[in-house]
């Protein structure tokens, strides 16, 4: 078996790998195991926590899954890269952490740095209509609230990260008593990681990487 850790930016995170990403990728022969962070805005704690586990886990791979709303000048790359569009800007700075990551002279191979764009909520995205649905079941919504929001991006991943209108924010503008935690990975898990995948292609990215790495692929590699 396959072992990946993941290092998540709060409790919504942990749940989403604990319920919807463990069991997927347990059928490829990966065991994924969440560590929570509590709050994703201090590199130099996720950047301890992923040197930690690559030191105490040898044969066990690290990722991150870390929102790049909210990320600060103290992530390598961020001020560099700020002003990019949103698929080069992340790609940017998770391969400045990469290179930071690098300097500790550990088995680089075993690090995957993801960050997601711009936060969790923009998954739930993948199916405007359906995030409608859940969230209007016991709260009167505007019709089609989520999905104007949604088709003025090129994708879930677009919506933008200022404190008023990142994907978490607009949810909240229309139902303030959403919650992350209880509703965002039911949501997420109804919407299935299939349609996810097929709307956000940087977490598809990601997710493609991680499978690569099951242990029949690996002995392809060798061979």
């Amino acid at each position: 078996m396959t072992r990946i850790n993941i290092i998540c930016e709060g409790s919504t995170e942990e749940a989403f790998v604990n319920k919807i990403l463990a069991p997927h990728f347990l059928t490829k022969g990966i065991v994924v195991t969440p560590r929570n962070l509590g709050k994703g805005d201090s590199y130099d704690k996720m950047r301890y926590n992923i040197l930690q586990w690559m030191k105490e886990e040898n044969g066990a791979y690290v990722t991150t899954l870390i929102d790049l709303y909210g990320m600060n000048k103290g992530f390598p790359g961020y001020l560099a890269n700020k002003h990019k569009q949103p698929y080069d800007k992340v790609q940017a700075i998770e391969a400045a952490v990469n290179e930071d990551i690098a300097k500790e002279g550990l088995d680089q191979s075993m690090f995957i740095p993801h960050f997601q764009l711009h936060e969790f909520e923009a998954l739930l995205f993948s199916d405007p209509d359906l995030l409608q649905e859940w969230l209007s079941l016991d709260r009167p919504i505007k019709a089609d609230t989520f999905k104007s929001i949604n088709d003025g991006f090129p994708s879930p991943e677009h919506i933008n990260d200022s404190p008023q209108t990142a994907p978490s924010k607009r949810i909240l503008g229309a139902v303030p008593s959403y919650s992350k935690v209880a509703e965002g990975v039911l949501i997420a898990e109804d919407i299935g990681l299939e349609k996810i995948r097929g709307a956000c292609k940087h977490f598809d990215g990601w997710m493609t990487e991680l499978e690569g790495l099951a242990p029949g692929n690996a002995i392809m590699c060798v061979l």
